[in-house]
Protein backbone atom coordinates (compact mmCIF):
# COMPACT_ATOMS: atom_id res chain seq x y z
CA UNK A 1 0.00 0.00 0.00
CA UNK A 2 1.54 3.37 -0.86
CA UNK A 3 0.64 6.22 0.75
CA UNK A 4 0.67 9.89 -0.89
CA UNK A 5 1.38 12.64 0.72
CA UNK A 6 -0.77 15.59 0.75
CA UNK A 7 -0.30 18.42 -1.23
CA UNK A 8 2.23 21.50 0.44
CA UNK A 9 0.42 24.16 2.38
CA UNK A 10 0.43 27.36 1.60
CA UNK A 11 2.58 28.09 4.78
CA UNK A 12 4.60 25.30 3.68
CA UNK A 13 5.88 26.31 0.57
CA UNK A 14 6.89 29.83 1.85
CA UNK A 15 8.56 28.26 4.80
CA UNK A 16 10.47 25.54 2.50
CA UNK A 17 11.48 28.28 -0.42
CA UNK A 18 13.11 30.47 1.84
CA UNK A 19 15.10 27.60 3.31
CA UNK A 20 16.26 26.28 0.06
CA UNK A 21 17.89 30.25 -0.36
CA UNK A 22 19.06 30.44 3.31
CA UNK A 23 21.11 26.98 2.33
CA UNK A 24 22.30 28.39 -1.35
CA UNK A 25 22.96 31.79 0.13
CA UNK A 26 24.64 30.18 3.02
CA UNK A 27 26.72 27.85 0.65
CA UNK A 28 27.75 30.83 -1.88
CA UNK A 29 28.96 32.68 0.82
CA UNK A 30 31.48 29.66 2.66
CA UNK A 31 32.76 29.17 -1.27
CA UNK A 32 33.32 32.74 -1.26
CA UNK A 33 35.43 32.86 2.29
CA UNK A 34 37.30 29.92 0.80
CA UNK A 35 38.38 31.36 -2.83
CA UNK A 36 37.41 35.12 -2.08
CA UNK A 37 34.40 37.00 -3.43
CA UNK A 38 33.77 36.57 -6.34
CA UNK A 39 37.13 34.88 -7.57
CA UNK A 40 36.08 31.51 -8.38
CA UNK A 41 34.54 32.11 -11.73
CA UNK A 42 37.58 34.02 -12.75
CA UNK A 43 40.01 30.68 -12.04
CA UNK A 44 38.22 28.49 -14.04
CA UNK A 45 37.96 28.14 -18.39
CA UNK A 46 36.03 30.54 -19.92
CA UNK A 47 33.31 28.10 -20.78
CA UNK A 48 32.64 26.80 -17.31
CA UNK A 49 32.38 30.87 -16.46
CA UNK A 50 29.68 30.95 -19.17
CA UNK A 51 27.93 27.88 -17.65
CA UNK A 52 27.58 29.24 -14.10
CA UNK A 53 26.94 32.71 -15.08
CA UNK A 54 23.89 31.29 -16.76
CA UNK A 55 22.87 29.25 -13.85
CA UNK A 56 22.76 32.02 -11.64
CA UNK A 57 21.19 33.93 -13.59
CA UNK A 58 18.41 31.20 -13.67
CA UNK A 59 18.47 31.09 -9.88
CA UNK A 60 18.13 34.82 -9.41
CA UNK A 61 15.41 34.84 -12.17
CA UNK A 62 13.57 32.01 -10.57
CA UNK A 63 13.82 33.42 -6.61
CA UNK A 64 12.78 36.57 -8.14
CA UNK A 65 9.64 35.66 -9.88
CA UNK A 66 8.41 33.12 -7.64
CA UNK A 67 9.37 34.21 -3.51
CA UNK A 68 6.16 34.79 -2.20
CA UNK A 69 4.20 32.31 -4.57
CA UNK A 70 2.48 29.76 -2.72
CA UNK A 71 2.39 27.78 -5.70
CA UNK A 72 3.81 24.21 -5.24
CA UNK A 73 5.45 24.27 -9.48
CA UNK A 74 6.96 27.89 -8.34
CA UNK A 75 8.46 25.74 -5.42
CA UNK A 76 9.91 23.04 -7.13
CA UNK A 77 11.65 25.83 -9.85
CA UNK A 78 13.28 27.37 -6.85
CA UNK A 79 14.21 24.40 -5.25
CA UNK A 80 15.59 22.96 -8.79
CA UNK A 81 17.69 25.79 -9.52
CA UNK A 82 18.97 26.35 -6.25
CA UNK A 83 20.11 22.54 -6.39
CA UNK A 84 21.88 23.45 -9.29
CA UNK A 85 23.28 26.26 -8.04
CA UNK A 86 24.92 24.66 -5.16
CA UNK A 87 25.97 22.12 -7.78
CA UNK A 88 27.87 24.56 -9.90
CA UNK A 89 29.78 26.22 -7.09
CA UNK A 90 30.67 22.99 -6.45
CA UNK A 91 31.76 22.10 -9.93
CA UNK A 92 34.02 25.74 -10.19
CA UNK A 93 35.72 24.68 -6.85
CA UNK A 94 36.52 21.01 -7.94
CA UNK A 95 37.77 22.76 -11.44
CA UNK A 96 39.69 25.17 -9.85
CA UNK A 97 41.42 23.17 -7.70
CA UNK A 98 42.28 20.41 -10.04
CA UNK A 99 44.05 23.30 -11.91
CA UNK A 100 46.09 23.63 -9.06
CA UNK A 101 44.34 27.05 -7.84
CA UNK A 102 44.16 27.87 -4.05
CA UNK A 103 41.93 29.29 -2.30
CA UNK A 104 42.43 32.92 -1.00
CA UNK A 105 45.95 32.65 1.50
CA UNK A 106 45.42 32.84 4.82
CA UNK A 107 47.15 36.35 5.54
CA UNK A 108 44.28 37.81 3.51
CA UNK A 109 40.56 38.28 4.92
CA UNK A 110 37.51 38.94 2.34
CA UNK A 111 34.38 40.32 3.31
CA UNK A 112 31.72 42.00 1.55
CA UNK A 113 30.17 45.66 2.04
CA UNK A 114 26.76 46.04 2.85
CA UNK A 115 26.51 47.41 -1.02
CA UNK A 116 27.87 44.50 -2.20
CA UNK A 117 31.19 45.58 -3.09
CA UNK A 118 33.94 43.15 -2.38
CA UNK A 119 36.84 44.18 0.18
CA UNK A 120 40.04 42.37 0.60
CA UNK A 121 41.97 43.57 4.23
CA UNK A 122 45.89 42.65 4.21
CA UNK A 123 48.10 42.95 7.31
CA UNK A 124 50.31 46.00 6.02
CA UNK A 125 50.45 48.86 3.56
CA UNK A 126 53.25 46.24 2.38
CA UNK A 127 50.50 43.42 0.82
CA UNK A 128 48.37 45.78 -0.70
CA UNK A 129 50.48 45.36 -4.37
CA UNK A 130 50.58 41.75 -3.55
CA UNK A 131 46.77 40.34 -3.71
CA UNK A 132 46.04 38.76 -6.73
CA UNK A 133 42.55 39.95 -7.64
CA UNK A 134 41.85 37.76 -10.58
CA UNK A 135 40.49 40.63 -12.70
CA UNK A 136 37.67 41.38 -9.94
CA UNK A 137 36.68 45.11 -9.27
CA UNK A 138 37.71 44.83 -5.69
CA UNK A 139 39.25 47.06 -2.31
CA UNK A 140 42.12 46.27 -0.80
CA UNK A 141 42.89 48.03 2.46
CA UNK A 142 45.35 47.26 4.92
CA UNK A 143 45.05 46.72 9.01
CA UNK A 144 47.51 50.16 8.82
CA UNK A 145 44.85 52.17 6.80
CA UNK A 146 42.12 50.85 8.86
CA UNK A 147 43.47 51.82 12.14
CA UNK A 148 44.08 55.83 10.52
CA UNK A 149 40.49 55.51 10.25
CA UNK A 150 40.15 54.80 13.70
CA UNK A 151 42.18 57.72 14.47
CA UNK A 152 40.15 59.84 12.90
CA UNK A 153 37.20 59.49 14.52
CA UNK A 154 38.00 59.56 18.56
CA UNK A 155 34.87 59.10 19.59
CA UNK A 156 34.48 55.43 18.35
CA UNK A 157 37.52 54.38 20.11
CA UNK A 158 36.26 55.94 23.44
CA UNK A 159 33.42 54.07 23.06
CA UNK A 160 35.12 50.47 22.68
CA UNK A 161 37.11 51.65 25.70
CA UNK A 162 34.58 52.30 27.84
CA UNK A 163 32.17 49.60 26.79
CA UNK A 164 34.77 46.45 26.34
CA UNK A 165 33.27 43.66 23.58
CA UNK A 166 30.47 46.63 22.10
CA UNK A 167 29.80 46.28 18.74
CA UNK A 168 29.99 49.52 16.41
CA UNK A 169 26.62 49.67 14.32
CA UNK A 170 24.78 52.44 12.56
CA UNK A 171 21.84 54.31 14.43
CA UNK A 172 19.21 55.93 13.08
CA UNK A 173 16.31 57.50 14.98
CA UNK A 174 13.15 56.50 13.10
CA UNK A 175 10.52 59.59 11.71
CA UNK A 176 8.04 58.49 14.27
CA UNK A 177 10.64 59.15 16.81
CA UNK A 178 12.00 62.77 15.11
CA UNK A 179 7.87 63.63 14.24
CA UNK A 180 6.82 63.33 18.36
CA UNK A 181 9.95 65.11 19.41
CA UNK A 182 8.83 68.11 16.92
CA UNK A 183 5.36 68.41 18.66
CA UNK A 184 3.75 71.91 19.11
CA UNK A 185 3.72 72.91 22.62
CA UNK A 186 0.33 74.82 22.46
CA UNK A 187 -1.26 72.64 23.94
CA UNK A 188 0.08 72.69 27.51
CA UNK A 189 -0.79 74.65 30.29
CA UNK A 190 1.80 76.94 30.44
CA UNK A 191 2.54 79.46 27.62
CA UNK A 192 6.08 79.35 26.02
CA UNK A 193 8.03 82.36 26.32
CA UNK A 194 5.81 84.43 29.32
Amino acid sequence: MTTTLPPPTKSMIALTMGEIIKTVDEHARQVNKRWGFNRLPHLVPPDWTERFVSQKRKWELACFECVGSLVPADLERVRRHGEAMIRAYDKLEEIAASAGHASGPPSWWEFELKDGTPVILVRDRAELGQVETSGRAVQIWSLEEIADIIAKFPDISRAKDAFPGAEVIQMRTSAKVHDALNDSLDGLPFAVGE
